[in-house]
């Protein structure tokens, strides 16, 4: 039997400001060290905020996140990953480093007797072009060839930049972004599985249709949510130690879900 499955993404560790990133980490460390009843982590993308697979240079802050995982691994914990589009290229690391198993984006998985269809969510909702064009440039084999001519300093450096840029042009409001979903779920049949679980939009949301629910994992840079499959049943809550900051996204959680989540006819 299936102990507890959790899922997380947008962690982006290397980003902002080098006290924020020491305190992400710590409190991240932290909440795998506290997994005593997983028996599945699943990691859906942006665990780093940047990820180029140089053969001999690796940002030193990474390490301590690698370490955490391989703890969780040596525990009995399976580890599993979906790219994100911050880090698609640490697949192949994490596999040969972690024996973590690496997913296609749709993947599904099946545990405590639902099905939890998987993707990191970068251009699921958007119609912007310009963004689908960028996304599949930073995916293609030739752009990681053409970074690696580059100082791997000024390739993070840039990265950052871009990163920082993209963050601030994509804040939506929660209304926002719940109307994009809704249009979204109505547009789009996912009733073959019981949870569409995906990361990319930074707010915690679980949103019911018919016969399945759309589930957003929230992120680490401002809300330290997670996903928590037990009985059947996918929640996302926060993690850590900030009472203000739990009950600002139970509340957030709470006004996402307008309704009961529908029976699968």
């Amino acid at each position: 039997m299936d102990g507890a499955v959790y899922f997380v993404s947008d962690t982006h560790f290397g980003s902002g400001s080098q006290q924020a990133q020491a305190d992400r980490r710590r409190r991240f460390l932290a909440w795998l060290d506290s997994l005593t009843d997983a028996s599945h982590l699943y990691l859906l993308g942006d665990l780093f905020d940047f990820w180029l697979d140089y053969p001999n240079f690796m940002p030193k802050t990474h390490l301590e996140v690698l370490d955490g995982l391989r703890r969780l691994r040596d525990r009995g914990v399976e580890l599993a990953f979906v790219g994100g589009n911050h880090d698609m290229w640490c697949a192949r690391y994490l596999q040969a480093t972690l024996g973590v198993r690496s997913l296609l984006p749709n993947s599904v998985a099946e545990h405590q007797g639902v099905r939890v269809r998987m993707n990191h969510g970068d251009g699921l909702l958007t119609g912007d072009l310009a963004y689908k064009a960028f996304r599949a440039a930073v995916r293609n084999p030739a752009t990681v060839l053409l970074a690696r001519a580059l100082h791997p300093e000024l390739v993070h450096w840039m990265a950052a930049r871009l990163s920082h840029a993209s963050r601030r042009k994509k804040r939506h409001g929660v209304a926002q972004l719940r109307l994009a979903v809704d249009r979204y779920g109505h547009q789009h049949d996912h009733s073959d599985v019981d949870y569409l679980a995906v990361g990319h939009l930074h707010v915690p949301l679980s949103i019911p249709f018919a016969g399945w629910t759309f589930v957003c994992l929230g992120d680490w840079v401002e809300h330290h949510t997670a996903g928590r499959l037990v009985g059947g049943a996918l929640t996302v809550g926060p993690v850590g130690e900030d009472p203000a900051e739990a009950a600002r996204a139970a509340a957030l959680s709470a006004r996402s879900a307008l309704q009961p989540r529908p029976e699968r006819g």
